[in-house]
């Protein structure tokens, strides 16, 4: 069974740490730790970068140093390196908002993006798994795992897993919280959704049952945003593989031959595009062409 991650909704809780000694010089502009408050930081590089394409250009804040007033005290967390942090900024800038941006234009991104983005260096564990996004009120979405970012390998599938699907998946959650998608589309699968223990499931299990992934099968809304997700960050060809996989298949160890796999995604396939196009404007085709292309060519970020 593959490593499973979940993204979450909750109210984070305080996490203290122990200062340091008063007599000791700290350089807070470079402060991987967020500051007490007492004094303003100097801004750096990246902290003025900021300013300019996420404060300015769409009234985002983000925080990459730990701040004990973000962060949950369940969890073991850790700072978000710089330079990584930096680096992430960046792609998800480019592969995220400014895909949105083509397609509907960027007042309504600025309108509808969440205000903070909160970067974390490590993962946050529960016993369904590894947590990789959360999500506040479609006001805050955290991102972990920072610090395993690779910068000398920007290998697209990896920044799918961790990143870019993360972002889409929560900001799906945040656009349906402004305008409801159509609740029929938790009945189509109604009786096979699992809860929390939707870990338990494996990929092709999921697909043959109707479900894009394990997560999938936690409860409707997940399960929409899912379907958005993972459509616009794969291409046409996997995202076929995976319909393919979902046919009845006899030689299938979760074989059903009541279940038509292939056949309920494409259902739900039709409310999540038909939820997009009425209510947003945004033709799903367009917007997964759009963040493919600029998925290949992140690289010319950095040159």
């Amino acid at each position: 069974m593959k490593k499973y991650f979940i993204y979450a909704s909750m109210f984070l809780l305080s996490l203290g740490f122990v200062s340091c000694n008063n007599e000791d010089e700290i350089d807070t502009s470079h402060s991987i730790f967020g500051s007490d408050g007492t004094e303003a930081e100097e801004p750096n590089e990246f902290d003025k970068w900021l300013l300019e394409n996420y404060v300015y250009t769409y009234n985002i804040q983000v925080k990459y140093r730990l701040d004990d007033n973000e962060t949950d005290v369940e969890y073991d967390l850790v700072p978000a390196d710089y330079e990584k942090a930096f680096a992430l900024a960046k792609i998800v800038k480019f592969v995220w908002m400014e895909a949105y941006d083509e397609v509907w234009g960027i007042e309504t991104t600025r309108t509808y993006v969440p205000k903070l983005i909160q970067m974390i260096g490590n993962v946050a564990y529960t016993e369904s798994g590894m947590i990789l996004g959360q999500a506040e009120q479609g006001m805050k979405v955290t991102l972990f795992k920072i610090n395993d970012l690779d910068l000398n390998n920007l290998d697209v599938n990896t920044l799918n897993e961790y990143y870019f699907k993360t972002m889409h998946h929560e900001f799906t959650h945040i656009l349906n919280q402004r305008k409801p998608y159509d609740t029929n589309y938790d009945r189509i699968t109604e009786s096979s959704y699992v809860g929390s223990d939707w870990y338990q499931i494996y990929d092709d299990q999921a697909l043959q049952m109707g479900f894009i992934s394990p997560y999938a099968m936690d409860r409707g809304s997940e399960d929409f945003a899912e379907m958005l997700s993972i459509f616009v960050t794969n291409s046409a060809d996997t995202w076929e593989s995976f319909l393919e996989t979902a046919e009845p298949d006899p030689n299938s160890p979760y074989y059903n031959p009541d279940v038509n796999g292939r056949a309920i995604l494409e259902q739900k396939f039709d409310i999540v595009y038909k939820y997009m196009k009425d209510s947003w404007g945004v033709d799903l085709y367009e917007l997964r062409d759009v963040v493919q292309r600029r998925q290949g060519e992140i690289n010319t970020l950095f040159n």
